[in-house]
Formats: structure tokens, sequence, C-alpha cells
């Protein structure tokens, strides 16, 4: 059973994790098409590393203050989205 919990709580971290990291690529990508020279490239991959960064230590706080999954379900249960739904 710790298997299963491990590979839930890993599959939710990469959830949080995604987000931020995905943004800072797509951030990356349009500064890097911009203008395609060797200072935006390095200014792309600067972003994107940040973006991950920040994706690491959101995910890492999330599992540290309450655990991921319950990180997760709070978001997923809260009242004003399932308003919407009834409607």
């Amino acid at each position: 059973m710790k298997i299963i919990e491990w590979l839930l709580s890993s599959l939710v971290w990469l959830l949080i994790f995604i987000a931020p990291a995905i943004t800072g690529a797509i951030f990356g990508v349009i500064i890097w098409l911009h203008s395609r020279d060797a200072w935006s490239l390095r200014a792309a991959i600067l972003i994107v590393l940040t973006g991950c960064g920040v994706g690491v230590a959101f995910a890492e706080k999330a599992r540290r203050d309450k655990g991921s999954i319950e990180f997760m379900a709070r978001n997923i249960a809260h009242p004003e989205l399932r308003k919407k739904e009834n409607k």
C-alpha cells in the first residue's frame, strides 16, 4: 500500500510543479522566438529554469505544509467551484 500512496503523492506533486514550469517554458519560447540570438537564448533558458525552480518550491511547500494530495483536494473541493457546477 505504501507504493501506491507514494505513486499518487508523486503524481500530485508533478501536477503542482507543472503549471509554473509550463508558464516559464512558454515565456522562454516567446522571448527566444522574438529575437533568435545568443542573448535571447540565454534569457529564455534563465526564464525556463526560473519557472522550474518556482514549480519545485511551490510543490515542496504544498507537500510540507499539508501534503500534496490534501492541497489538491482542498483546491478541487472549493465551494466557489462547486456553485458553478450546480447551476
